[in-house]
């Protein structure tokens, strides 16, 4: 970030989405991460990448107001997961070097991107400053039964960066158990798991 604010291009590389610049994040030989900008419109849109004065045919993406997705431990089917007060990672100790297992009654925060507009609205390609509220009601269960969702903010200094901090209930099962969020009647992938620990 310079002065708080994504680039749209880094080391030579852009993107458009819907004809207006994408902010990067990162980019690798076979992958980029931008965040979208701030649009109106919702459906199918162009997609357009430029390398070093290289521009990609356009390809169509699908642009909605909101589509929730957790970030995963790399290599894993875990949640990138903390645990609070003292945000340890949450994954199977087994598996996820220095990670520790969730407890039940435990408070956990989810990292995220995708959740939608906030109050304050925030503009894209932008650091936030005091975790604006997610607008749109979050719901989050796991292995399937709803679980209190105590908030879901932007993360301060940071765009983009959802945090979604749930309550684990009592009756939560041990072992890996699938966790799925749903804002606005969009749910996040399934196949990502939070890792509980065995009595």
């Amino acid at each position: 970030m310079i002065d708080g604010n994504l680039p749209t291009a880094l080391d030579g590389v852009s993107v458009t989405i819907d004809g207006k610049p994408a902010f990067v994040y990162y980019i690798g030989p076979t992958q980029i991460n931008v965040q979208a900008p701030s649009d109106t419109a919702i459906g199918p849109v162009n997609v357009v990448v430029t390398n070093h004065g290289f521009v990609s045919a356009p390809f169509t993406a699908q642009l909605q107001t909101v589509s929730p997705a957790f970030f995963k431990d790399p290599g894993t089917n875990y949640a990138l997961a903390s645990r609070l007060p003292d945000y340890a990672l949450i994954a199977d100790p087994a598996v996820v070097s220095g990670a520790v297992a969730a407890k039940p009654g435990d408070l956990v925060v989810l990292w995220g991107t995708g959740f939608g507009a906030t109050n304050p609205p925030t503009p894209a390609g932008i650091a936030v400053s005091g975790a604006p509220v997610v607008s749109a009601a979050t719901t989050v269960s796991i292995a399937g039964v709803s679980v209190p969702v105590i908030s879901a903010v932007l993360t301060t200094g940071c765009a983009g960066l959802y945090q979604v901090t749930i309550q684990l209930p009592a009756s939560v099962p041990a072992g890996a158990v699938s966790v799925q969020a749903s804002v606005g009647g969009f749910q996040s992938p399934s196949g990502v798991s939070l890792y509980v620990a065995k009595p």
